[in-house]
């Protein structure tokens, strides 16, 4: 697996001449909105103030559609560009078996089948998608944002449900049973009465009570099969996903289905994207990008899925 250190190495020799060149055209861009801009301004001042405030606003949102009719296609094939030149390149350094395209996400019945977060959604979204075989284990993910809208007599409310890294691996077992693990809102709110209230979530099957007291304290565990819920979650197993969840610094969602692991990690905004606004020549971002990248590709070793200690039946 690659490390920060030969990553460093590989941005200095690989990612920044691409950047560089990207970082050229985008101040061309940026140049250019500012020219139009400013000509809107230009224009749109003295009639502010001596004909109309409206016809003065309306002289800036015509050079700014004007600046986007002639250069819209550019931004578009900038970032583009960044995406496949620099976030694409990155998932190769990781693992040469592995494949992204900014275009694709994970697919909405994949979402729902984890049953990880069962609010009905309105808008489902996302892209860069990372897809392949780490070892033994096939994983694909990718960025995803889920909404629902809401109304209320004549308010309506857009809530977000999920945004973030969505992830499925092949398991290698096919099981029985439905096992969820769950942040545990309830516990670390009311301490010991939080199993009265898990046992209370309608929407999930029965509760599964473990005996690891830092994993309970960190999850809960819903299952449709006691003794498959038991047996997923091995020791061993326990503990490397306490350990990933402090690595990522959010609360993580699993779901354990037929015979693949659902993994949400929610981050909240969106990941992978060009900085238009700002230069591209910065090794933090990038680096970044490569921390995220890491932490969906590592969860193959975090959660040490190539031991196949199970078959498939």
């Amino acid at each position: 697996m690659a490390t920060e250190e030969s990553f460093r190495a590989f941005y200095d020799a690989t990612l920044l001449p691409v950047l560089q060149e990207i970082e050229t055209e985008r101040k061309k861009v940026l140049n250019a909105f500012l020219i139009h801009i400013g000509i809107g301004i230009g224009a749109g001042l003295p009639l502010f103030a001596f004909v109309s405030p409206i016809v003065g606003i309306v002289c800036v949102v015509v050079a700014a559609i004007v600046f986007f009719i002639r250069f819209g296609g550019k931004i578009g094939e900038l970032k583009k560009r960044f995406k496949q030149e620099v976030v694409g390149k990155i998932v190769t350094f990781i693992h040469p078996d592995l494949a992204f395209d900014h275009t694709r996400f994970i697919p909405q019945s994949v979402y729902n089948k984890s049953k990880l977060y069962l609010s009905s959604i309105s808008r489902y979204n996302g892209d860069d998608m990372v897809s392949g075989t780490v070892g033994k284990t096939t994983i694909r993910f990718s960025e995803l944002h889920t909404q629902q809208v809401r109304k209320s007599g004549k308010n309506t409310t857009v809530v977000t449900i999920f945004r973030g890294l969505f992830f499925v691996a092949d398991f290698n077992k096919h099981f029985v049973g439905e096992t969820f693990v769950l942040p545990d809102v309830a516990e670390s709110t009311f301490g010991g009465l939080g199993t009265f209230f898990q046992k209370m979530n309608m929407s999930r099957p029965s509760l599964v009570k473990l005996e690891d007291i830092e994993f309970e304290k960190a999850f809960a565990v819903y299952g449709t099969d006691q003794i498959e819920a038991r047996y997923i979650l091995s020791t061993a197993l326990m503990q490397r996903i306490v350990a990933f969840k402090k690595k990522t610094k959010c609360d993580v969602s699993m779901s354990f289905i037929d015979s693949s692991v659902f993994i949400g990690i929610p981050v909240g905004r969106d990941l992978f994207e060009a900085p238009m606004l700002s230069s591209m020549i910065n090794y933090s971002m990038i680096a970044e990008y490569f921390s995220y990248l890491m932490l969906c590709i590592g969860i193959v070793e975090d959660l040490d899925l190539n031991t196949r200690i199970w078959s498939k039946e």
